[in-house]
């Protein structure tokens, strides 16, 4: 009892957001009537809303059957552009131990977006204001983006400057943006007015853009109270003037001074001095470490299918860790089929993670974290061998209980024929996470003890 199992996939790259449909045909090569178990693998399982359950597939023998898988992308900027590997396991209702994984990729396309919002819906300012804009790479590709800010009015007493214009965003990056509103020319006297300030972003040969406003609210230098204060003090200090100078009463005036209570004024304008070289000093290393953020290398999750297979005598598959990562290994989703007696290998960095029969294929998920250093390599080796040879007197896939039926290796003159060993294949999609070794963003080697 044999089947054998074929996926069609479009050769199109599908943007995310987008579905495509995949074909997936299914040969019954036995001698009886077999119904099969369809069940998604890899990252398409994930947005399948059945967990990865495609149902049965009943076929008759000698014949085929195709069913069309459909596959909705999400639109999700960690989704990378390329070919993105996944499969389909075939499994045999009648004999469990019958079954097929064929192996395909879905060409996942670019889509670019972009997300902007500043970090104060309003501002407030008499002569100026100071404003952030952050922005956020959404898309799967990177983006070369120009900024600009301008009032929404033509007549606004407005003037907006963004300390860069042009900026760089990788994939799921985001950044900040300084943003300062000056005022000219100002107000002395009257009611606040309200100026909408918009800020775009706009990237590609076509300027597509995206937008977000905030509004500032002008205030006028002097409001009403202070006015009236200041106008009865000018009228007093008249006032005083004229008493002073005029010839009243015999004495001659005498001006008295006295110190007023509080900080001198070179005292009040050093500390203001002081107070402004500090802020200053603080929003350059904040600067600063924003620019050595941006080029720094970040965390990366890795979804990685090793797959082997005796019939293309591709018997070892492995992954190496690039320059400046370290991976951190977390589990093996493994699929298999093959002999009684053929194994699979699973190693990382040359020791062994575990050994298993392909016929009692199991995921692996080790109990400590496991870490590859960069240049090493996660390897899947199969060993595939041919069954035993019957015992006298016993024909082969006879368990003792009749005659053999199909797929027993039996020839068709009942003499055995000789073991077919190019059955043996396997599936292991590796993930964990890609941590950078250097840069603001690394992390502690989990498996060194602390303090070393």
């Amino acid at each position: 009892m044999t089947v054998r199992a074929e996926l069609v996939v479009p050769e199109e790259p599908v943007p995310p957001g987008e579905s495509l449909t995949v074909h997936l045909h299914v040969w019954n090569e036995g001698r009886i009537v077999d119904a099969y178990d369809l069940e998604l693998l890899g990252p398409p399982a994930e947005w399948d809303k059945d967990g990865g359950s495609l149902g049965q597939l009943p076929v008759y023998p000698g014949n085929h059957e195709k069913i069309n898988i459909p596959l909705a992308v999400p639109r999700d900027g960690e989704l990378r552009p390329g070919a993105l590997p996944f499969a389909v396991r075939v499994a045999s209702t009648e004999n469990p131990e019958v079954v097929a994984v064929p192996e395909a990729a879905v060409i996942v396309g670019e889509f670019r977006d972009v997300e902007l919002e500043p970090v104060r819906s309003r501002t407030t300012g008499a002569l100026w204001a100071n404003n952030l804009v952050v922005l956020r790479n959404t898309g799967n590709v990177a983006l070369t983006l120009r900024l600009k800010s301008a009032p929404e009015q033509p007549d606004a007493p407005l003037r907006t400057r963004l300390r860069r214009s042009r900026l760089a965003l990788a994939p799921g990056d985001k950044a900040r943006v300084a943003l300062a509103v000056r005022v000219r020319p100002p107000v002395w006297v009257g009611a606040p007015a309200q100026w909408r300030v918009t800020t775009s972003a706009a990237w590609g040969e076509g300027d597509q853009a995206h937008s977000t406003d905030f509004v500032h609210r002008q205030r006028a230098l002097l409001s009403k109270a202070a006015f009236k204060a200041l106008t009865a003090l000018t009228a007093l200090l008249i006032a005083a003037a004229v008493l002073w100078f005029s010839p009243i009463g015999k004495k001659t005036p005498t001006a008295k001074t006295e110190s007023a209570p509080g900080l001198s004024q070179a005292d009040a304008v050093e500390q203001k001095e002081k107070k402004a070289a500090a802020q200053e000093k603080k929003q350059k290393e904040k600067a600063e470490r924003e620019e050595e953020e941006e080029g720094a290398p970040r965390k990366k999750t890795l979804q990685k299918a090793l797959f082997v297979d005796s019939k293309s005598k591709a018997l070892t598959d492995r992954y190496q860790v690039p320059k400046g990562y370290r991976l951190v290994f977390k589990t093996a989703q493994i699929t298999a089929s093959g002999t009684e007696t053929s194994t699979l290998l699973l190693k990382a960095a040359g020791k062994p993670l575990a050994s298993m029969s392909t016929q009692k294929a199991e995921d692996v998920t080790p109990k400590s974290p496991v870490v590859v250093k960069a240049g090493d390599t996660v390897t899947l080796a199969l060993d595939c061998k041919a069954p035993p040879p019957p015992a006298d007197g016993e024909r082969p896939g006879d368990n003792g209980a009749g005659s053999g039926g199909a797929g027993s290796g039996e020839k068709e003159s009942g003499r055995p024929g000789p073991a077919d060993p190019a059955a043996c294949t396997a599936t292991a999609l590796l993930s964990g996470e890609l941590v950078p070794l250097d840069g603001p963003f690394s992390e502690p080697d989990p498996t060194r003890p602390s303090g070393s």
